[in-house]
């Protein structure tokens, strides 16, 4: 199995930098004020718990072996994918092109191969071990999701990529780009990509359980739901998936330690490649 390696401290547009949730909303308890004996307890205790973190992100880096379940109703199922097939069933093997994911998880994030481009590529391999899978990763081209059709042509020749994840929509929404430009954007990816001989899944926006953020990031989500449905295109809905886990208890996005925040990462990159490993392997079988 050949592993492409990803650039060091890229910005992650697929993942919104993940090991930043958010601050404090309403959504978020706040934890009590309480004397100083107990101020004194909850700092050492604090530390502690941040330590244990440590240790359970150095033992378990990528967290593989935890949960993520996936409702029935957001998994993928049943998605086409023609040219990732074709470069399986020719040469057996498969590379795929992905965009960040590679945000600060630690000193030894890509020695643990921790990063969402690895975890994929390791999920992958695993579903399909009789094809050589490869994941090439690239910084995010641009500010904004207008500066990604120019450039992915190039970028799809260059990774011999059959199959594109791109999640657009997190540095629209941070840069305010204008909808219709947005769906503009989106839709040039999308011819890009297929006249480029590639496949292509979307992944929506992630969630941050943060009701200012939300009421922004609404309007994209629904805009590229409509345009993927409109061009036939894959779409995960991780944003609901994280909306779930962070719900049902899965992912702690409301952690503000860092030690834990980059523990909740590693295991977000994880379940978010599975979710996307059971059904590329189905479409390329």
């Amino acid at each position: 199995m050949n592993r492409k390696r990803v650039p060091r401290g890229a910005m992650s547009a697929d993942f919104g930098r993940p090991p930043d949730f958010g601050r404090p909303t309403a959504w978020m308890p706040r934890q009590p004020r309480s004397s100083s004996d107990g101020a004194t307890r909850f700092k050492g205790s604090t530390f502690v718990g941040a330590m244990l973190l440590f240790v359970a992100v150095a033992a378990c880096p990528a967290r593989a072996d935890m949960p993520c379940p996936i409702p029935d109703a957001l998994a993928l199922r049943d998605i086409s994918l023609p040219a990732a097939k074709q470069e399986v069933a020719a040469d057996h093997r498969l590379t795929v092109l992905t965009f960040g994911g590679v945000h600060d998880l630690g000193a030894s994030a890509e020695i643990d191969q921790a990063t969402y481009p690895a975890r994929l590529q390791a999920e992958l391999s695993a579903a399909l071990p009789q094809i050589q899978v490869t994941v090439a990763n690239e910084a995010p081209p641009g500010k904004n999701s207008t500066d990604v059709p120019p450039v992915l042509p190039g970028l799809i020749a260059k990774s011999g990529a059959r199959l594109v994840i791109w999640g657009p929509g997190g540095r629209d929404v941070a840069t305010r780009l204008d909808l219709d430009t947005f769906l503009d954007a989106v839709k040039g990816g999308i011819n890009a990509a297929r006249h480029a001989g590639a496949d292509l899944i979307l992944l929506d926006t992630t969630f941050v359980p943060s009701p200012t953020r939300m009421a922004l990031i609404e309007a994209y989500r629904q805009a590229l739901r409509s345009i993927a449905v409109a061009n036939d295109v894959p779409l995960l809905r991780r944003h609901d998936m994280m909306r779930e886990w962070s719900e049902e208890g899965t992912l702690n996005l409301a952690a503000r330690d860092p030690a834990e925040r980059e523990l909740v990462a590693r295991h977000l990159f994880a379940c978010v490649a599975r979710s996307l490993a059971a059904p590329i392997a189905a479409a390329v079988k």
